[in-house]
C-alpha cells in the first residue's frame, strides 16, 4: 500500500482549492473536496478530470456547453489561483470542508 506523504497531501488540498475557487468564480454548482479530487485521479490531466466529473455530475450542462469549452474555462480559472492555494494552508481545510457543507446542504434540499 502506498501512503501519500505530508507535501502530496498539500498539493491535493491546493488543487482542491483552486478548483474549488475556478467553480465559485464560474458560478458552477460543483465542489470537491480532496476524496473527489483522489476519485479522478485516473484522469490523465485536469480538462480529464473535469470532462469526467461533468460526465458522471452534470451532463446536462453538455446540451448547453461543449466539454472543451468548460474545461477551458474552468483550468484557466484554476490555473491562475492554484498558487495562492498553496500558500494559504488555511484556506485548504477550509476549502475541503465547505465542500462537504455545500454538498449536505444541498443534498437536503434536494430531498424537500
Amino acid at each position: 500500500m502506498i501512503h501519500a506523504t505530508h507535501s502530496d497531501d498539500r498539493e491535493v488540498h491546493a488543487q482542491v482549492c483552486a478548483f474549488n475557487t475556478a467553480f465559485e468564480e464560474l458560478d458552477l454548482m460543483f465542489r470537491w473536496d480532496a476524496q473527489t479530487y483522489r476519485a479522478l485521479a485516473s484522469a490523465d490531466s485536469d480538462y480529464g478530470k473535469i470532462a469526467q466529473y461533468i460526465e458522471t455530475h452534470s451532463p446536462h450542462l453538455l446540451k448547453a456547453y461543449s466539454a472543451e469549452f468548460l474545461c477551458q474555462a474552468i483550468v484557466e480559472r484554476k490555473n491562475s489561483t492554484v498558487e495562492a492555494c498553496r500558500q494559504n494552508t488555511v484556506q485548504y481545510e477550509d476549502s475541503t470542508q465547505r465542500a462537504r457543507l455545500w454538498r449536505a446542504r444541498n443534498q437536503e434540499t434536494a430531498r424537500v
